[in-house]
């Protein structure tokens, strides 16, 4: 009797997929966090605007994390989409505002995140610092909770109701589309955190926000001429522009 072949890929051939259509988002975000951190320690003009976009952070604290992730991740790209023509048609007010309710939640979590982060590990930059920081970040956080109720929302997002999103997060979910996420996300941020984590406190959310907007742009720019079905985007590894980015997929 001949073996059918299997209606999906394995995990192995996604992470593949998932590599090759990511690798140029991901270098040129790594190259622009790079940029952006070498310009702080090296030009002292750069640097002190640096500092005068972290002393206004420290100032407005939690609003400015609540403020720039909404812009970021759900205003920026929903116009990014518009403008190309690849926005969703059909409940498009709807969709903006759960998006942007998540994202300044999810803006102001990530910005507790690191200053518990300093708290527990400190403010240095030595090596071993760094390291404790990003594997908290990437391989406990990540996984128990950034990834998971990411999809989630999403997926409640796209289906509209609760009991369907609930009824989506069946075997399939847990053993594919998550992991696939899990390290499409590792394979982009874990370099980027190495350098975020390198600046003072009070630089690091500004840094991921604007890194997130030119995230959300490249990746939004990528994506146009996809497949907009949802279990393209999440299964096949590419990217969701609303994301994730988004760090914290």
């Amino acid at each position: 009797m001949p073996v059918l072949a299997s209606s999906s890929p394995g995990v192995a051939a996604t992470l593949l997929a998932a590599f090759r259509k990511n690798r140029v988002p991901c270098l040129v975000l790594n190259a622009l966090v790079a940029a952006l951190v070498t310009s702080y320690y090296c030009w002292p003009a750069v640097a002190r605007l640096w500092e005068a976009i972290g002393a206004f952070k420290t100032r407005w604290s939690y609003g400015f994390s609540l403020g720039s992730t909404m812009f970021a991740a759900a205003l920026l790209p929903t116009l990014v989409q518009w403008a190309m023509g690849t926005l969703p048609e059909g409940g498009r007010s709807r969709r903006l505002g759960m998006l942007m309710l998540f994202w300044g939640y999810r803006g102001m979590e990530i910005d507790l995140f690191y200053k518990i982060q300093g708290w527990l590990f400190g403010h240095g930059h030595d090596l071993g610092t760094l390291t404790r920081k990003v594997l908290v970040d990437q391989f406990v956080m990540s996984p128990i909770w950034f990834v998971p109720t990411y999809l989630v929302v999403l997926r409640w997002v796209d289906l509209g109701s609760w009991p369907r999103t609930r009824a989506s997060l069946d075997r399939q979910f847990w053993t594919h589309t998550l992991p696939v996420v899990l390290v499409t996300n590792w394979i982009i941020w874990i370099p980027a955190l190495i350098l975020l984590y390198s600046l003072p406190a009070a630089l690091q959310f500004p840094l991921f926000s604007i890194v997130m907007c030119f995230f959300i742009l490249i990746v939004t720019i990528l994506a146009r001429g996809a497949g907009q079905g949802r279990n393209q985007k999440e299964e096949g590894g590419e990217l969701n522009p609303a994301p994730f980015t988004s760090r914290r997929c």
